[in-house]
């Protein structure tokens, strides 16, 4: 509250958006554009103008004068989803799983931490609703009771009966304008396979309003500067991030060139101005925007970013859109109303359903599953040479976890899911057995091997009654095993509960699937991963991975800034193209949602300068690009696959690696090693080679696992102990 009222007051004083603010007891500022994001849109805080203010709203402004912490809450509950509904929710006290699976089961949010929950009741321990005891409950005070018949609150049943009137309520398509129309009547699915999978940088984001404005701005006819000009003025941004935004809608068919240095609306744009309707901008843009409308389509049932891209790299595998290109176009789709937000999730309106019927669809593969032989099940999920695709790997995954009539179907798919996140596995099974055990190497002395209970359930939920927890313990205890973890299709509340009191933890198959495709696109190391098989871990994994994807925007961002300086007519005269860390800030600060602040800069830059990399030169305080983007993305490229071939011990003629890196198996090898294979007839180089060959995780050297010994007589028809 503190902190809530230093900055209300700070706002009020001072309005400017670029400046720093200090929090009360800190030792140094920080940026006010990162506190205004942190805080999200609660009712506090309008924006407006240019230079960009930030200004109270007068519910904000009363709570500043009257300290009344009801009426702050009632307006967090106005805002903010389960908010008030959190404090009746508590009834005589609830620990925070049990409210993270009320937000789950009863109001569709479907959050993968507690981490939601924790926020909302931090707040409301702030302005004193609620207490938590030391037995882990969370309790309302008499300020709580009182409050709560004040608050306007939604139950599930509500929910319940607006999907309902949702789904009841015809939505009226309205008719494409004559150009448009025809276009889309004579798309050819070769057109559709050449659309451009990257949206593109938009000054004033991907919005309605912002295209409307520059479109318009543009429709008789402006030159390229003065397009720059009205962009930097109308949306606050830099002439390199105009320019940018003038790229993104010639890519999009918004604007054309009509002369030596001028440019113009298309037909199509016009006709959408036209209209001003936004699913005339979405048929307009679903012609070269690569899977717009499928991805619309595909949001038949709620479903969120992770397990979407999945889905249309499953049915779409010569697409190669990665996660965030699907958010993008997601936002699109909601902003544009056909689409909404249910928590993390999304589903279609009423008009996205219309719409989608409509569009000219390129053409998808249809996995049916249930036609496959259960024996060749998972050789339907691999890609090429032999190797899962991670969106194949990950709906198997999913789709295993409920084929009870073959449980070994998902036991062979968790065995390749971990393979893929580069850890070893050991496949057991069998009576008084667990079904795998996985080790990641964390450090060159320290291991950690996990026992992993396999659970499947045709109708997608595991109770109590199928798991015997005393069991788990003893399958440890044989594997010596550091920890174990349940994995399933779903579990009931039951189970959550008594694998929080065993130290379990428990793991869903759309989690594991969603982990495979995120790791894909941003790999984790093993150490890294070792939190998603740990109880109570999770926002330890979020919170790495989103460090790490960050990182990985900010060397983008960084590099492109230097590279559009370098080639700026302006910024050479000036400077010679080079870029201080504030020069940096001003170009990419705009270009995400929360700018980058000094630390990550420096880290992109030094990260940029080092010696094998050789990107950046620097002369004091300031930087210069020494490459194209690209070129320093490839010799990237050339050290990954330098490193990959000597870490592998073999390098294939195309300079590919023959194989993933493995972790090295077992626990820290005490005294001397053996090298000799565990079955007297069997050669290690020849079980290396061949795992290699087939992408199987193998260390160079210290023992084989008996697994792996297993696998390669099994491929080569010799008897198996």
């Amino acid at each position: 509250m503190e902190n809530l009222t230093a900055l209300l007051k700070d706002i009020d004083a001072d309005p400017l958006v670029d400046r720093s603010f200090t929090w009360p007891g800190a030792a140094s500022p920080v940026q006010m554009r990162q506190v205004l994001h942190f805080v999200g849109s609660c009712g506090l805080f309008t924006r407006e103008g240019r230079p960009s203010r930030v200004l109270l709203t007068p519910e904000a402004r009363q709570f500043l004068e009257t300290g009344d912490t009801g009426h702050l809450v009632a307006l967090l509950h106005a805002h903010v989803r389960f908010f008030g509904e959190t404090l009746e929710s508590i009834g005589e006290g609830l620990t925070y799983n049990e409210l993270n699976r009320i937000a789950i089961a009863d109001y569709g949010l479907n959050w993968k931490s507690l981490d939601q929950v924790r926020r909302r009741v931090h707040w409301m321990r702030g302005t004193g609703l609620v207490e938590y005891w030391t037995n882990g409950k969370i309790v309302l005070t008499d300020a709580g009771r009182a409050l709560l018949p004040r608050l306007r609150l939604v139950r599930p049943s509500d929910l319940e009966s607006q999907r309902r009137a949702a789904a009841d309520l015809p939505a009226e398509l309205p008719e494409a304008p004559r150009l448009l129309a025809e276009r889309l009547a004579s798309v050819t699915e070769e057109e559709l396979r050449a659309r451009k999978r990257v949206l593109g940088y938009l000054a004033g984001g991907a919005s309605m309003a912002a295209l409307s404005r520059l479109v318009d701005a543009a429709a008789a006819g402006l030159s390229r500067d003065e397009i720059v000009q009205f962009s930097m003025e109308a949306f606050e941004v830099g002439k390199s991030s105009a320019e940018q935004s003038l790229n993104t809608l010639q890519g999009l068919d918004l604007l054309a060139q009509v002369g030596p240095d001028r440019f113009a609306a298309t037909d199509l744009a016009v006709e959408w101005l036209g209209s001003g309707e936004a699913v005339d901008l979405i048929r307009h843009l679903h012609l070269g925007l690569d899977l717009l409308g499928e991805t619309l389509d595909a949001l038949e049932t709620e479903s969120d970013s992770g397990r979407l891209t999945a889905t249309l790299a499953e049915k779409y595998p010569a697409s190669d859109l990665t996660r965030k290109d699907v958010t993008a176009r997601v936002a699109l789709l909601v902003e544009t109303g056909l689409a909404e937000r249910l928590g993390t999730m999304t589903r279609r309106t009423a008009l996205g359903t219309a719409l989608a019927g409509s569009l000219p669809l390129q053409k998808g593969q249809e996995v049916r599953r249930d036609s496959v032989p259960s024996e060749g099940r998972a050789a339907a999920a691999e890609g090429d040479r032999g190797r899962p695709l991670p969106a194949q790997l990950a709906a198997e995954v999913i789709s295993a976890s409920t084929d009870s009539a073959d449980y070994q179907r998902f036991e062979r798919a968790l065995a390749e899911a971990f393979r893929h996140l580069s850890m070893d596995v050991e496949v057991h099974s069998g009576p008084a057995k667990t079904d795998l055990v996985v080790t990641l190497w964390l450090s060159p002395t320290s291991r950690r091997r996990i026992a992993v209970e396999a659970k499947t359930d045709g109708a997608g939920l595991v109770t109590d009654q199928d798991v015997r927890f005393m069991r788990l313990s003893e399958h440890r205890t044989r594997h010596q095993a550091d920890h174990s973890v349940l994995i399933g299709p779903g579990f009931d509340s039951r189970v959550f509960r008594e694998a929080s009191k065993e130290g379990v933890a428990v793991l869903t198959a759309r989690q594991l699937a969603e982990t495979i495709v995120r790791h894909a696109g941003t790999p984790l190391y093993p150490h890294e991963l070792a939190a998603l098989l740990l109880p109570g871990h999770a926002d330890a994994l979020e919170q790495t991975w989103s460090q790490t994807e960050r990182r990985t925007e900010a060397l983008a961002l960084v590099t492109s800034a230097m590279w559009n300086s370098a080639n700026d007519p302006v910024d050479i005269e000036f400077g010679a193209g080079a870029l201080d860390v504030r020069d940096i800030w001003r170009e990419t600060k705009a270009l995400v949602e929360t700018p980058l602040d000094k630390k990550e800069i420096e880290e992109a830059l030094a990260f940029l300068s080092s010696p094998s990399v050789a990107g950046v030169v620097r002369r004091g305080t300031d930087h210069t690009i020494t490459a194209p983007p690209a070129l320093i993305a490839s010799r990237l490229r050339s050290l990954a696959a330098a490193i990959e071939a000597k870490a592998s011990g073999t390098e294939s003629v195309d300079g590919d690696r023959t194989g993933p890196i493995a972790a090295p198996s077992g626990r820290p090898p005490v005294g001397p090693q053996r090298t000799d294979p565990p079955s007297h007839d069997i050669e290690p180089a020849h079980v290396r080679a061949w795992a290699k060959a087939e992408g199987r995780p193998v260390n160079t050297r210290g023992r084989l696992s008996e697994s792996l010994i297993a696998q390669y007589k099994q491929a080569h028809g010799l008897p198996v102990d």
